[in-house]
């Protein structure tokens, strides 16, 4: 199976694939840029464009080796590894935190000799306050840039993973993480609030819900093919 990656920059996603180079031609445009891996200059500017969060709505890069392409072209990027959690209550509803003035899920960076899944479930119960959670499956692994201090250039790998919860505790937002509210919200209230998250974020969740229903036909394929039924 080729490897593929979805990184997003300034919320501009640049996606990396495995193909040759017929499959870049007659694709893509100036704001749309579609390139093979041996067009490096027409690729460097590009990619300068994306880290100013210009001129580019989107940047699809295609060669033989999509870990090698992406190693290159985030060399000058620190790597830094987090997990975090998609949480579902009895009722249906997920687990939502409001920080920087955008809808977000919980997560956080691995501490010394932990777990990815440790580490969800630390996270989720640090910055929400909510305890008793269980992890039920693993969702999907998103990547993101960002400058932390010093304009130190950060590639953030994060491990999600969809968390069952009876709704022990009170909600309580880490407020010295910039959390200003953390809610339960329903699949129907989801649209109006991803209109105001980040890409990666609306990738976990289309994942959640998807993986959500698909465990729901399974139970019902299960009931309706028990002896008793």
């Amino acid at each position: 199976m080729s490897q593929m990656y979805k990184i997003f920059m300034n919320e501009i996603p640049v996606v990396i694939l495995e193909g040759n180079p017929s499959d870049t031609e007659g694709k893509g445009d100036r704001y749309n840029p579609v390139l093979f891996f041996n067009q490096r200059e027409e690729i460097k500017e590009a990619f300068e464009r994306v880290e100013s969060g210009v001129y580019v709505r989107s940047l699809t890069i295609v060669g033989e080796d999509a870990k090698q392409i992406r190693n290159e072209l985030f060399k000058e990027y620190k790597q830094s590894v987090a997990a975090g959690g998609v949480v579902i209550n009895k009722k249906g509803e997920l687990l939502l935190i409001y920080r920087h003035s955008m809808w977000d899920l919980p997560k956080g960076k691995l501490e010394s000799g932990e777990t990815i899944e440790e580490a969800s479930l630390r996270e989720v119960e640090e910055e929400t306050g909510l305890k008793g959670m269980k992890l039920k499956d693993y969702l999907i692994q998103t990547y993101h840039t960002y400058v932390a201090a010093e304009n130190e250039k950060v590639l953030k790998k994060t491990h999600w993973f969809l968390m069952s919860s009876k709704g022990k505790g009170t909600l309580k937002p880490q407020i010295e993480e910039g959390i200003e509210a953390a809610i339960w919200v329903n699949p129907e209230m989801l649209k109006s609030k991803m209109e105001r998250t980040y890409g990666n974020i609306k990738i976990v969740l289309d994942q959640a819900l998807l993986r959500l229903h698909l465990l729901q036909y399974n139970r019902e394929q299960d009931v309706q093919n028990s002896p008793d039924t």
